[in-house]
C-alpha cells in the first residue's frame, strides 16, 4: 500500500504530463494530480508510491481555475474514460498542445511553429467502438460500495479488476446504450453467469459495439467459455430486438488475460463478421477484430491533409496499414502502394476495400513490420518516393526506423497517437530528415490523447 501523508497548506498545480495529471512540486518532489488544472491551488492528501513516485489526491480546491467546468456524466470521478470532462473543452486543446510541445522540446526535435490543435468535430458521441466488461459484482456508485449484483459497465479508473455498472455514457451515439442496455436486461431475466475475475469463472465476459456513421452496428460478444444453449438464447434475443444489427458475432476468452479481439469470432445466423465505414469518399469494410480510428470524423479531416502533404509520387510504403485506410486513400496520387500489416485478419480488408473502391495500384503484405521491412525489402519492391508511418501508441522500432533513414524516401508521413513516443522516433528519423509540417488533431475529447500528423523531407 502507498504510504499517506495529509498535507494542510495548499500547493500550486503548475505544469501539465503527458499522462493527462497535473504536477506541483512538494519541496524537492514532483507530485502528480488527477482532477486538476494548470493554476489551480489545491489541498492534498500525498501518496509515496514505488520508485520514489508521488501522486496526490486533491481534497480541496482552493484556488478554482476559469477553465474549470461542470462534468456531464455521472461517472465521471469513477470511470476514467474521459478524465478531463472538468475543463472547458477550448483549454483542453491548449493542454493538449502543451503536452505535444514538452514531448518535442524535450528530445530538442526542430519543428515550424506548432499551430493550434484541430478541434473534434462532436466532442461527444464520437466513438466508432465502445467495449463493455461483465462483472459478477458491479461497482454501485448512487451506493457508493460494490453491490453484490451483476453488471455490464467500463473497468474502474486505477483498478481494471473492477468494474463500474454505467448508466449513462456519451462516448458513443445511436443504438449503443440501447443494445449495451437491453443485452443486460436479457442476460439478468435469463440468469446467465456474469464473469467473476476473482474467481476466473463465468459465462459472459465482454462486450464491443461498433456503430458506423451509415448507421451500422457491429456486435462482438466475449465468452469466458461457450455454453451453446446460453449464447443461443442470447443472440436470437438480441436479434429479435434489433432486426437492424448489421454484424452479430461471438468469440471465446482462451484464457482470463486473453483480449476480446485475440480469439476466433464466430458469426450469428445471417450474420457476417465485419461492416462498412464510409471516409472521403470511399467504403471501407471493417472486420471484428480489426482497428479502426475511434473517432472517424476526425480521421476523415487527418487523412485529407494527409493527402494534400503526400503529393504525387511513384511509389509509397504504408506501414502498419491495419485495413489499408490511409493507403488507399494516397493510392489516388501514387504510381503503386505497398501496405504491410502484421494482423492475418486485416488484410483481407484490405484487399476488398482495393475491390470496392475500384483501386488496382495498391498492394498487400501480410507480415510482421521488422521482420518484413529490411533492406532486402526495398531491394525487392524499389525506392519509395514516400514512407507512411501509423504505429501503435509505443511507436517504432530502431531497426525499422534504420532502415527508413537508409531508403532513400523523399518524404516520410508519420501520424502518431502518442506525443512522447513521436518525439522519440523523430530523435532518430531526423538524422536523414527534417521535420517540414506539423499539425496536432484532437482524436478524442476530454481525454489527454492527442493525434499528430507530421511531413519529414530528405535532408
Amino acid at each position: 500500500m502507498p504510504q499517506q501523508k495529509s498535507i494542510r497548506e495548499p500547493i500550486l498545480l503548475e505544469g501539465i504530463h503527458s499522462s493527462g495529471r497535473c504536477t506541483a512540486r512538494y519541496g524537492s518532489k514532483n507530485v502528480y494530480f488527477e482532477g486538476g488544472i494548470p493554476g489551480e491551488t489545491v489541498s492534498f492528501t500525498l501518496e509515496r508510491r514505488n520508485r520514489g513516485f508521488y501522486s496526490g489526491k486533491i481534497e480541496e480546491v482552493v484556488f478554482s481555475s476559469p477553465y474549470r467546468t461542470l462534468p456531464f456524466c455521472r461517472h465521471y470521478k469513477t470511470c476514467g474514460g474521459c478524465p478531463w470532462q472538468h475543463i472547458h473543452y477550448p483549454f483542453q486543446l491548449e493542454l493538449k498542445h502543451k503536452i505535444l510541445c514538452n514531448a518535442l522540446g524535450k528530445y530538442g526535435i526542430d519543428t515550424p511553429p506548432v499551430p493550434p490543435v484541430v478541434p473534434a468535430p462532436e466532442d461527444t458521441g464520437y466513438r466508432h467502438r465502445v467495449e463493455y466488461a461483465f462483472s459478477a459484482n458491479a461497482y454501485d456508485e448512487a451506493e457508493g460500495r460494490y453491490s453484490g449484483q451483476p453488471g455490464l459497465g467500463f473497468h474502474m479508473n486505477g483498478e481494471p479488476g473492477r468494474v463500474i455498472a454505467i448508466r449513462e455514457c456519451f462516448l458513443q451515439a445511436g443504438p449503443s446504450r440501447a443494445i449495451s442496455e437491453h443485452i443486460e436486461k436479457i442476460a439478468r431475466e435469463s440468469g446467465m453467469e456474469f464473469y467473476d475475475p476473482e474467481k476466473k469463472s463465468g459465462f459472459l465476459r465482454s462486450l464491443s459495439v461498433r456503430v458506423s456513421r451509415e448507421g451500422e452496428v457491429l456486435i462482438l460478444l466475449g465468452l469466458a467459455e461457450d455454453r451453446e444453449s446460453q449464447r443461443n438464447e442470447l443472440l436470437s434475443r438480441i436479434r429479435e430486438e434489433f432486426p437492424g444489427i448489421s454484424s452479430l458475432n461471438y468469440t471465446i476468452h482462451e484464457s482470463p488475460s486473453h483480449g476480446q479481439l485475440q480469439g476466433t469470432i464466430v458469426s450469428g445466423k445471417g450474420s457476417q463478421p465485419y461492416m462498412y465505414e464510409k471516409v472521403c469518399g470511399m467504403t471501407f469494410r471493417i472486420h471484428a477484430s480489426a482497428f479502426f480510428q475511434p473517432n472517424v470524423a476526425q480521421a476523415e479531416k487527418i487523412l485529407q491533409l494527409a493527402r494534400e502533404w503526400a503529393g504525387d509520387c511513384d511509389r509509397i510504403y504504408d506501414l502498419y496499414t491495419g485495413v489499408g485506410v490511409i493507403a488507399l486513400i494516397l493510392s489516388q496520387g501514387a504510381g503503386e502502394v505497398i501496405g504491410i500489416e502484421g494482423s492475418s485478419s486485416a488484410i483481407p480488408d484490405a484487399v476488398e476495400n482495393a475491390r470496392l473502391n475500384g483501386i488496382r495500384n495498391a498492394m498487400f503484405l501480410t507480415g510482421d513490420i521488422l521482420e518484413t521491412f529490411k533492406p532486402q525489402f526495398l531491394e525487392t519492391y524499389g525506392k519509395p518516393g514516400l514512407i507512411v508511418l501509423d504505429p501503435p501508441r509505443s511507436g517504432t522500432l530502431i531497426e525499422i526506423k534504420k532502415t527508413i533513414n537508409a531508403s532513400g524516401a523523399g518524404k516520410v508521413l508519420y501520424l502518431s497517437c502518442n506525443p512522447v513516443s513521436l518525439a522519440f522516433d523523430l530523435k532518430q528519423l531526423t538524422e536523414a530528415y527534417r521535420v517540414v509540417c506539423i499539425q496536432p488533431f484532437d482524436m478524442l475529447p476530454h481525454t489527454q490523447h492527442i493525434e499528430t500528423l507530421v511531413l519529414l523531407e530528405k535532408i
